[in-house]
């Protein structure tokens, strides 16, 4: 197959990816109908935030299997799966929406939203893999692309329901359960994983069984060989549907500078120059493999034993449980402040202000994981900058919007916070599977990001609870209809947040330090190699 139709399959794998990921990321549009779903089954806000907390269990505590599973056997499996569990978990809780109150339990109702978590989940991670595979050379753009559309799905889903049905819940679940299963299941037809000529070889030679690192391959080599090192996943065969198998190879392996939409001539130094920057900006704490041209392949249980992973999944935890407690929670924020800002505000009014707040939310989610993915590449090859600063700008980001949650008392100033917790939460999720991929290898991205991601789950859950039970619910009143409100407007919720200011700091300083001894460490390197 000629090499310029293999760049138009990349490209066409590459849309797919990020369809799918468009439909994946509902969960976070939760908060856009949970007051009105609390309301009309007559839940706590504890119980709310229980049905929340658990589609987020779904999405990531699924991650360690759904990412073995990608890593296998390849992405498209899993995201048919994922586009299945979407439907089953969708039209359950729209049918409860329609019953009202008695028609499902909350146990019931805690199942089906895990089952949406484990779906998103699913489905995102068989996408996200293909784009890294695909663009291995340019993996921070090309994973930031499905990753912002993952940021920008609770927009899109909240616009299309404000359009075709302002104030009608119902039919927003009922939209949820369609039109997320029927994106994935369409994309999964133009989902494919393509070789990338001469890149790297993720197949371990024969009489070396066990061996799972990745090699890479001299561009002079790649130049003249007469059968590709294509990508071929652990456990897959090379002539799978998931992998479209090439011979010859007319094009040098592009340099690590080329562009994601352009590709160079010719490399622009030796491979020992490359994977020099490539330690030197990539990896937050630098491997000796890199410097004798692997890649390393670390996944599994000889993960944990790295206290490089123990430091970044503390580290993603203080700050995604941050950004989460806002995410699931601006709903009930939202009727706070207007209850006693103007308690005459009629509820769809109210309703529609949830939406705006979700929606500005995921579409600055969105432009931090564009910007992220795309700067990270930026700063990595052309100033030689580590990945990690683009943490610190998030945990930077987070605390500014923790001090404006604690302050904001008018609702009309609200969107203070819902814009800078989906800025801070974009700019962490462009980077962090890139970060990943460098650390601990990339064919163990799937499941090493869904092991990271558990992180996620336990932040999120204490932060998230927090707010609902020992917060609100302690300051709201039972209705003579049966339902739960607040009304005393900020401190419905603040006492939560000076946590949640807490963790940010903590992240911020976190950062900043794994940042120190990474230029420490290479300071002592640069004086070893020159003494020697």
């Amino acid at each position: 197959m000629p090499d310029g139709h293999l760049r138009i399959a990349r490209f066409v794998s590459l849309g797919a990816s990020i369809c799918i990921s468009l439909a994946c990321g509902t969960n976070y549009v939760y908060s856009a109908y949970a007051p009105q779903l609390a309301a009309r089954l007559h839940l706590t806000a504890t119980e709310s935030n229980l049905i929340g907390t658990f589609g987020n269990l779904g999405m990531y505590l699924s991650g360690i299997p759904i990412g073995i599973l990608v890593d296998t056997k390849g992405p498209r499996l899993p995201v048919l799966f994922g586009a299945a569990a979407l439907l089953i978990g969708y039209y359950p809780m729209y049918l409860a929406m329609e019953g009202g109150k008695g028609s499902t339990n909350i146990f019931a109702l805690c199942f089906f939203s895990t089952l949406t978590g484990v779906g998103s989940c699913s489905s995102f991670g068989g996408a996200m893999k293909a784009a890294a595979l695909n663009f291995p050379q340019n993996r921070g753009t090309a994973t930031a692309l499905p990753l912002a559309a993952f940021g920008l799905s609770a927009f899109f889903f909240s616009f299309i329901s404000s359009w075709l049905f302002p104030g009608n819940t119902s039919d927003f679940l009922l939209v949820l359960c369609l039109a997320t299963s029927s994106i994935v299941f369409v994309s999964f037809f133009f989902l494919r994983v393509i070789p990338v000529l001469g890149a790297y070889s993720a197949v371990p030679p024969r009489g070396m069984p066990g061996n799972n690192r990745l090699r890479r391959t001299k561009s002079g080599k790649g130049r003249h060989s007469p059968v590709m090192n294509s990508y071929a996943e652990p456990g897959t065969s090379t002539t799978s549907r998931d992998t479209v198998v090439v011979v010859a190879n007319p094009d040098p392996m592009p340099d690590e500078g080329s562009s994601f939409l352009t590709k160079s001539s010719s490399s622009g130094g030796s491979e020992e120059d490359q994977v020099d920057t490539e330690s030197n900006c990539g990896q937050v704490f630098g491997n000796s493999d890199i410097h004798h041209g692997h890649h390393i392949d670390i996944r599994g249980w000889a993960l944990t034993r790295k206290p490089e992973f123990w430091l970044l999944f503390l580290l993603l935890g203080l700050l995604t449980g941050t950004g989460l407690m806002t995410i699931n929670n601006i709903g009930h924020s939202v009727q706070a402040l207007w209850a006693k800002f103007a308690p005459d505000k009629h509820p769809d009014f109210v309703q529609g202000q949830q939406s705006m707040h979700v929606s500005i939310l995921s579409l600055c989610s969105f432009c931090g994981r564009m910007v992220s993915g795309v700067s990270s590449d930026i700063m990595c090859r052309k100033y030689g900058l580590q990945r990690l600063w683009l943490i610190v700008s998030s945990a930077s980001i987070f605390s500014l919007a923790q001090l404006c949650a604690l302050t904001v008392g008018n609702p009309n100033w609200l969107w203070l916070v819902s814009s800078l917790s989906g800025l801070g939460y974009g700019v962490l999720f462009g980077v962090y599977p890139t970060i990943i991929s460098e650390e601990f290898g990339l064919h163990g991205l799937s499941q090493n990001w869904g092991t990271m991601t558990v992180s996620a789950v336990i932040s999120g859950q204490i932060f998230s609870l927090f707010y609902g039970k020992y917060v609100y619910d302690d300051h709201s009143i039972i209705t003579p209809e049966g339902s739960r409100e607040c009304n005393l407007g900020l401190e419905c919720y603040r006492n939560s947040y000076w946590i949640t200011l807490g963790a940010a700091l903590l992240g911020l300083v976190t950062a900043l330090g794994t940042i120190q001894g990474h230029r420490r460490r290479s300071g002592y390197a640069s004086i070893s190699t020159h003494s020697a």
